[in-house]
């Protein structure tokens, strides 16, 4: 197994932050750079236990699960949301 010389750490940055640099959509998040998912938005501000707020597209997910009364699955379990 090859040692991690300080060369081979350097060409490992490089080539990941090139990537970045090439394909930066792959690093960016938020509405203009694609959907990259997240249902709920938590800040540091809030208390660890506070309920997180659902972002538009979860809520509108949630809402239309209420009205059809269905279970939209979390996990292997079966919790619903």
């Amino acid at each position: 197994m090859p040692s991690k010389t300080p060369i081979g750490i350097f060409l490992a940055a490089a080539a990941a932050l090139s990537t970045n640099a090439i394909i930066p959509v792959n690093s960016i998040a938020g509405e203009k750079h694609g959907d990259m998912g997240g249902l709920k938005e938590w800040t540091t501000d809030q208390e660890a236990d506070e309920e997180g707020k659902l972002d538009e597209a979860a809520q509108k997910a949630a809402d239309k699960a209420k009205k059809a009364d269905i279970c939209i699955p979390i996990g292997e379990g079966e919790n619903c949301w």
